[in-house]
Parts: structure tokens; sequence; C-alpha cells
């Protein structure tokens, strides 16, 4: 009896249903307020998987979707500053969850060691390496170097380095993988998506004019930039299904319906990004795959529909289009901050003068995080120099030669989706927010195996 049990577990754990499970608990914990009780769950079942499974695959939507449990009223960012996170009730269980699953991952990876894959000579793992050495070197011999420097550099080691590694090596990769790892990714935006839309039902506000009032967009691991960035990020995920199967229709159709919540999200940025990924997955859908012709003829009639409700749904769409006409084509500041960047990487231009050394750090609530330049490009010059410049830009150089070397449908829409972020990340500071970062380590894991998979 115990082994039948062990054995269902097992095949839980690798079918598609274990990341639906996952996502279903970080939503009710989300949307119930207990996301420390259904977190500390799914943390749990995480662990368990380590012991009973042959492969880390299931780890994928844990690891993806653990910050999205955090909820408004909890939140330690805007707009109360909770810090129900630091209290006991909250605290220890989440300790001893993290500590769990952390062992649990350890004793996988000593146990498995002798069928750990090594990483290839091509392997994107090294460009990598190559960037987070020149982020460690961030203000380095500086008058002003802050050990927040490495601390932050560091983070950002174990978190693209860490679990690049991890998955490459603890993987075995077959199309089916594949698939696994890009419906992980349509998870995580679909939840996204839901999170915005129960926002919208429960605590967004709206003003006279019934328009959204943008301060209050937002879903307690992020606000209104982070929702659409990251929306637009994930969004070429579907586009990938509806390449590649007869259902994936179903995924153009999710993409859809993200690019209407980046517009709930109220984020220029996002909004703009959004939807020039979601253009280019519409040209490259009716391009690649086995489905051309069926998606050419979605494409098609997703555009006239479109025109359609575009004209007959004006007034709705102008009031949600509100907040873009009143921001219309301000910076918000960021031309100061990109000037400040500069003028950082003149006066320390072999290493910068650190990512905590900006005088927009003064009284920044976040301590834990530098008050960022909103453009990743300005970051590293003006905190990391001519040194941490040059390492990302090889790193860039990695991800471009891994997509147009030998492109194939995963690397096409997952470059899309990393081109959307990174034009994104010249406005604004997704990827600097370190938890994006764990999708862009694993888009590359998915990436770089797929050259080895015959479709």
């Amino acid at each position: 009896m115990m082994n039948l049990f062990i054995t269902r577990l097992q095949s839980l754990y690798k079918s598609f249903w274990y990341p639906v499970l996952v996502v279903s608990l970080v939503l009710i914990g989300h949307t119930a307020g207990h996301e420390v009780l259904f977190g500390v769950i799914m943390l749990f079942t995480m662990a368990l998987g380590c012991w009973i499974s042959d492969d880390l695959r299931f780890a994928v939507t844990p690891f993806l979707c653990t910050i999205f449990c955090v909820t408004v009223e909890h939140s330690p960012n805007v707009p109360d500053y909770s810090r129900y996170y630091l209290e006991p009730q909250a605290l220890i269980p989440i300790i001893i969850a993290f500590v769990l699953s952390v062992g649990s991952l350890i004793c996988f990876a000593i146990r498995h060691r002798a069928t750990a894959k090594r990483p290839s000579k091509k392997s994107m793992l090294w460009g990598l390496i190559v960037f987070c050495l020149g982020l460690l070197t961030n203000g380095l011999f500086g008058a002003n170097y802050k050990l927040g420097n490495a601390v932050f550099a560091f983070a950002f080691l174990l978190t693209l380095v860490g679990l690049f590694y991890l998955f490459s090596s603890y993987v075995r990769f077959d199309q089916k993988t594949v698939d696994y790892f890009l419906f992980c990714f349509l998870l995580s935006g679909l939840l996204i998506t839901l999170q915005l839309f129960i926002a919208y039902l429960t605590h967004v506000r709206f003003d006279e004019s019934a328009n959204p009032i943008k301060e209050t967009v937002m879903v307690g691991w992020g606000v209104w930039t982070s929702i659409g960035g990251m929306l637009s990020f994930l969004m070429p995920a579907g586009f990938y299904f509806a390449a590649k199967y007869k259902q994936g229709w179903i995924g153009y159709l999710i993409a859809l319906v993200e690019l209407f919540a980046i517009l709930l999200s109220q984020s220029r940025g996002a909004l703009l990004i959004g939807a020039g990924v979601f253009l280019l997955c519409m040209i490259a859908v009716c391009l690649v795959g086995e489905y051309k012709k069926r998606n050419r003829m979605i494409t098609i009639t997703v555009t006239v529909v479109g025109i359609i409700g575009i004209l007959i749904l004006s007034k709705q769409l102008l009031g949600l289009l509100q907040n873009f006409i009143d921001y219309g084509f301000g910076d918000n500041g960021r031309f100061d901050m990109w000037r400040v960047g500069i003028q950082r990487f003149l006066e320390r231009p072999f290493f910068g003068t650190g990512f905590y050394d900006s005088y927009y750090n003064q009284g920044w609530y976040k301590a834990i995080f530098p008050y960022l330049y909103h453009n990743t490009l300005i970051q590293m010059l003006g905190g990391a120099g001519i040194v941490g410049f040059l390492s990302y830009a090889y790193h860039r150089f990695c991800t471009i030669r891994l997509v147009v070397k030998t492109p194939n449908p995963c690397k096409i829409f997952l470059g899309i989706g990393i081109l959307g972020l990174f034009t994104f990340c010249l406005i604004d500071v997704l990827f600097f927010h370190i938890y994006p970062s764990i999708f862009y380590a694993l888009m590359l894991v998915v990436m770089d195996a797929s050259d080895e998979i015959k479709s």
C-alpha cells in the first residue's frame, strides 16, 4: 500500500498537474489573506518532492511562484509597509519551511551527484559567471564602498549562476521537459493576471469618472510597473504552445488576456513594451511552428475583432487609458537619474561608484535595495563601471548568439520575452529586483537545453 502511494506521488510530481497544484495553493493563500499557511504547504510539497523524485523539474513552479503569495495587506512595501513578515507567527514557519526546502534541495543534489550533467563549453553558464563576477566588482576600491554592494551582487550570483547550474545539472531534458518549463511560465503569467483581476474586484479604487487610480493598482508582491513588466516578460509562453500544438490556440488567447491585463496594470512602459512583444509574437507565430496556417487565421481574426472592439468600446478603453494620457511622455524623474548615473561613471569609470552610491539613496525607504537608475545600461556604467558594463555586454552577446545561431520555437518565443525584459529595463528596474532574475535564469536553462533536443 505504501509503495503504491509513493508511486502515485511520484507520478503527480512528474505530471503537469503539480504546477497547477502549486499555483492553486499560491492563489488561494494570496486571495484569502493566509499566504503563510498556503505558502508553507506549497514549500513542504517541494521538500517532499526532493525525497521521492529523481529529477528536479518539479521544483520549477515553487521557485517561480513563491513570491506571489504576498498580499497587499501584509506587504512590506506600499501602501502600509507592513512588518507582518517580521512577526513570530509569520517568521518562524517561513524560516522552518525555507530551511527544510533548502536542506532537501541540498540532499537531492548530493544523492544524485553521480548523474548530474556537467556544463558544456557552449553553456550559457559561463556568460552568467562573467556577468556576475563583473557585478561583484561594483564600486570596488572606492572611498564610499559599502558592504551592500557585495551582498547585492552576491544575491545575483546565487540566483543566476546557482539556479542555472542547479536546474541544468539535475533536470533531464527532452521535448516534454521543454514544454513543462514553458507551461510553468504560462501558469505564472496566468497567476499574475488572475491576481490583478482580483485586485480590481477588491482594493483598486476609481476616481469620479470611474477611471482606475494608478497608485492603488498593486498585488502585494509588486505595484503597477512590476505587474505589467512581468506580464510582458511572460506573455510569449502562450504563443509557444500556439506554434507547437493543436490545442495551442488556448495559449494564444491567454496571451491576449495578458495583454489586456497589462493595460489594466496602468504601467506606461509595460503597455508600450508589452504591445511590442505581442506584435512580435503575432508575427513569429505566423512564421514558426507546425500550425502556421491556423495561427495566421487566428491573427487576422484577433486583429479584425480588436479593431471592432476598440471602435465599440472606445469610451471604456479611453477611461483605462486616462492615466496614460495624463502622464503623457513625462520622464517621471528618469532623466535626472540617468544624468546622475553618467556622472558617477565619469567619476570612477573603471569600477563605478557602487550600486549603493547615489544621492537618490538619501532617505530611500527600501534600505535593503539601492535606489536604481531605471536603466540597466546606465546602472552598470554608473554602479560597476566599464568592467561591469563589459561583463554585462558579453553576457548579452551570449544570449543573442544562443537565439540566432540555431533558432527553434522555444528560443524564439522566450528570446522575444527576454528582449521585452531588456527593453523594459531601459526605463525601469525590474531585472535588478532580483526575483524576476529567477524567471530569467530558468528561461536561459531551457533555451540552452533545447539545442540538444530534436523537436
